[in-house]
């Protein structure tokens, strides 16, 4: 089944907007106009989220046959289910019939759905197996088979699930296109991956998806202004003057990208308990042991809204810390407005101390109330009420940061490699992505 066509068109003053990006980006410019639009909105509706691999769920959210958790791609419900045969699958949460959601929890256990309104049931294989009066008023001549809970493609990498709208898009294997190499980082602590540490934090903002996307896709030039504290007060094991060493790293043509920050002088994993020092370099590569033994920070995006921010943190100020990992959708609800969604992954094979440390460091700095959480969605939440103005429409922002850089020929893994670890590059290859994807008819 085609789930979705495309068609939406821009108006000719987006389609010029947008054809104008192309040679408009590589310059080191982006128009203001892309972060609070409602056309914008719309078109990206079809023709970014309903062509592109969307993080949907951690595959240790639903363990079980029958285990479910609602989410969404776009403006569009999906459960997430893991049927009886332990096979993960997703559906859209829409009867058939008239269109009522089927499934009204956010997460649990069932086998079946039941439509509310004229009572069709669907086994979590999305099958129809159940329509009240079947004889009586169909006289048995209703193709069950014809009316299933319409399928959404999913296919997962690590633990994380995708899920596409677009059947003919490539796979996930291709879409992320090396990307996971820097992924492992994240997601093979062991043998045994990670998984989520109790339920996500959701809260709704009025900012734009694509500000937080490109934050997390390496901009370590806000850290030393918007969380200067957290340096005078010693929360990083790292000053201002060592922050901006490191790398930058883009996956060309695909938007995904990853800032690796590092500080002279740390130990090897440092902030990991040696359980899962010794695990990661058993289940890395020597070449991402090489890498990542040295790495402080790792911020990264998968293109478009799943972001991850591995970091070490000292919840006593000057005291040795832990790191956390908190993975975060930026889910678009509206022009200039998102539920903003964010786990906390763990390592899987580690002791419950370093657990509970490390969820407790999450809490504090990147939770719903976390005190660097809060720095970025002030920022966020005015820049994007300021590019809503009728003068910002027309302005562009300077993207040229580290436009005279040249790629690290020896870097050992996939991608574009660029030092240090603070310029725009990573950002100039999402926005390139971006447009390209926005103007594909």
């Amino acid at each position: 089944m085609q789930l979705l066509k495309g068609r939406r068109q821009p108006s000719p003053e987006v389609r010029s907007m947008l054809e104008a990006m192309v040679d408009m980006v590589p310059q080191g410019r982006v128009p203001a106009r892309i972060f609070n639009d409602p056309e914008v909105f719309e078109l990206e509706q079809e023709r970014i989220f309903g062509r592109c691999w969307v993080f949907l769920a951690h595959e240790s959210e639903i363990p079980s046959p029958g285990d479910y958790v609602l989410r969404y791609i776009a403006n569009n419900s999906i459960i997430v289910v893991r049927d009886e045969e332990g096979k993960v699958r997703a559906h859209l949460n829409m009867c058939r019939h008239r269109g009522n959601q089927v499934c009204k929890a956010e997460m649990g256990n069932a086998s079946h759905f039941r439509c509310s309104y004229h009572g069709w049931t669907y086994k979590n294989t999305g099958e129809l197996i159940g329509v009240p009066y079947w004889n009586e008023v169909y006289h048995r001549r209703l193709d069950k088979a014809e009316w299933a809970l319409v399928p959404v493609r999913v296919e997962t990498y690590n633990g994380l699930i995708f899920g596409n709208l677009d059947p003919d898009a490539p796979s996930l294997e291709e879409y992320l296109g090396g990307f996971q190499w820097y992924l492992d980082f994240y997601l093979k602590p062991g043998p045994n991956g990670t998984e989520v540490y109790g339920t996500p934090d959701k809260w709704v903002a009025d900012t734009d998806w694509k500000i937080c996307a490109e934050n997390f896709a390496g901009d370590g030039y806000h850290t030393p202004v918007a969380h200067a504290f957290g340096f005078e007060l010693g929360y990083f094991p790292s000053s201002a003057r060592t922050h901006f060493e490191g790398v930058a790293v883009h996956i060309p043509g695909k938007g995904h990208a990853i800032g690796l920050g590092r500080t002279p002088g740390m130990p090897p994993f440092f902030g990991f308990p040696p359980e899962v020092v010794e695990a990661m370099q058993q289940t890395l590569t020597p070449e991402q042991v090489q890498v990542f033994s040295q790495v402080r920070t790792a911020v990264c995006t998968v293109f478009p809204n799943l972001s991850i921010l591995l970091q070490p943190f000292s919840r006593i100020p000057g005291q040795p810390g832990v790191r956390f990992v908190t993975m975060r959708l930026w889910h678009p609800i509206g022009p200039g407005r998102i539920q903003m969604w964010s786990w906390c992954i763990v390592p899987k094979d580690a002791p419950q101390w370093y657990k509970d440390e490390s969820y407790l460091a999450y809490t504090l700095a990147f939770g719903a109330a976390g005190m660097f959480e809060q720095d970025d969605f002030e920022n966020w939440t005015n820049l994007t009420r300021q590019v809503k103005s009728t003068l910002a429409r027309d302005l562009v922002f300077p993207y040229e940061m580290g436009m005279d850089l040249e790629p690290d020929p020896t870097f050992p893994g996939p991608g574009v490699a660029v030092p240090p670890y603070v310029h725009e590059t990573n950002f100039r290859n999402m926005w390139s992505t971006w447009a390209k994807y926005m103007l594909r008819d």
